[in-house]
């Protein structure tokens, strides 16, 4: 999540109308994060609803020691994690939008188009699948997960995100990888094709 530092700075200042900036250039993000964490489209915009509460709560004292989306993020997660543990949910329920993995609002359905041959529709339900397999791993790994294979956020930026160290995120991905390896090939036979029960 890039945000201009004036824009923060402007929200600090209490400067008319930049909260609601602030909230138009991240919201998708929040959003999206939420969605892969929780799941479920109700429990991801009640989440986002608080993260923005926790911004306006907190924004003033920001000190810039990292990036606002580093930081922006890490609530995110916070907030996140806190609700998982509230219902109780470790697992968190299926992780799709529509027929795309990891949707935003608004987001094109690009796995959705109108050439729905053989490849497309194993090209779906494999992606689906994957989103099934990520959504089993225990919390922790989904988030590393998450943040270091969907959003694409460094090693680093992980570590500052989750507060562990880096070498904790490699571990925590190394065997989060493992566990989706053996979830989806208990699904998959070599074809790529779903076996048989």
């Amino acid at each position: 999540m890039d945000v201009d530092p004036e824009l923060v700075r402007a929200v600090q200042r209490g400067e008319a109308g930049a909260m609601d900036e602030l909230i138009r250039v991240t919201y998708a993000d929040v959003f999206a994060l939420c969605r892969r964490l929780l799941g479920e489209p109700a429990d991801a915009a009640d989440a986002t609803q608080e993260v923005y509460l926790r911004v306006i709560r907190g924004v003033v004292g920001f000190r810039s020691e990292s990036a606002f989306g580093t930081w922006l993020h890490r609530v995110t997660v916070n907030v996140c994690a806190t609700m998982l543990q509230r219902r109780g949910d470790v697992r968190a329920r299926g992780q799709l939008a529509g027929a795309v993995p990891f949707a935003a609002p608004g987001a094109p359905d690009e796995l959705a188009g109108e050439d729905d041959t053989e490849a497309g529709v194993v090209d779906r339900d494999q992606a689906r699948r994957l989103a099934e397999a990520i959504a089993r791993l225990p919390e922790d790994a989904r988030a590393v997960v998450v943040l270091r294979d969907v959003d694409g956020l460094s090693t680093r930026e992980v570590a500052t995100v989750l507060g562990i160290s880096e070498a904790n995120v490699k571990v925590r991905l190394h065997r989060a990888h493992a566990k989706l390896r053996t979830l989806v090939a208990g699904r998959l036979g070599a074809d790529g094709m779903e076996e048989a029960s």
